[in-house]
C-alpha cells in the first residue's frame, strides 16, 4: 500500500493580488442589514397573513355550500315524504271497492253495451260530416270474448 502524503501547494501565495477577486468584498453596514432584515420580516408577515385569510374564506365558503347541501337534502326528503303521501291517498280514492260504492251513491248502473261510432268515408263535400252509429252486440263489455281456434297444419 501507497502511504498518504498531504496535499501541497505549488504556486506561491504572494503572487496573488487582491484586486483581481472574483466577489468584490462586502462591506457590511449594521443599518442596511436591520432594514434587509426587516424588509423580510415583513413581507414574511404579509405572506403568512394573505395565507391565513385566504383559508378562512375557503373554509367559511365550503361551510356555506355543505349547509346549502342539507337544507336541499332536507327539503328533497319532505317532498318525498308528500309524494308518497299522495300516492297513498289516490291509491286508496281509486280503490275498486270506493270507487264502488262511490258510484253507487251517485246512482250509477255498469254499462250493458257500448255504441260504436263509424266515420263515414266521405270528405265533407255535401255537408259537415256526422258520424253514424252501430248498435253493439248483445254481449256484456267485460265479459270474455271468444278466442278463435288454432288452426293446425298437418
Amino acid at each position: 500500500m501507497a502511504a498518504v502524503a498531504p496535499l501541497r501547494h505549488d504556486h506561491d501565495d504572494s503572487r496573488r493580488t487582491t484586486a483581481l477577486s472574483l466577489v468584490p468584498p462586502l462591506h457590511r453596514n449594521r443599518r442596511s442589514q436591520h432594514r434587509r432584515d426587516a424588509v423580510y420580516a415583513a413581507t414574511l408577515a404579509v405572506l403568512l397573513g394573505v395565507g391565513i385569510l385566504a383559508v378562512l374564506l375557503l373554509n367559511t365558503a365550503m361551510q356555506t355550500q355543505a349547509d346549502r347541501i342539507a337544507t336541499t337534502k332536507h327539503q328533497l326528503a319532505d317532498l318525498t315524504l308528500r309524494a308518497q303521501v299522495l300516492q297513498t291517498a289516490t291509491d286508496e280514492a281509486n280503490a275498486p271497492a270506493v270507487l264502488a260504492a262511490r258510484a253507487r251513491l251517485l246512482h250509477l248502473r255498469p254499462a250493458t253495451h257500448v255504441a260504436i261510432v263509424a266515420w263515414p268515408n266521405t270528405s265533407g263535400r255535401h255537408g259537415p260530416v256526422v258520424p253514424k252509429v252501430r248498435a253493439a252486440k248483445k254481449s256484456a263489455v267485460s265479459g270474455h270474448a271468444r278466442v278463435a281456434r288454432r288452426a293446425r297444419a298437418g
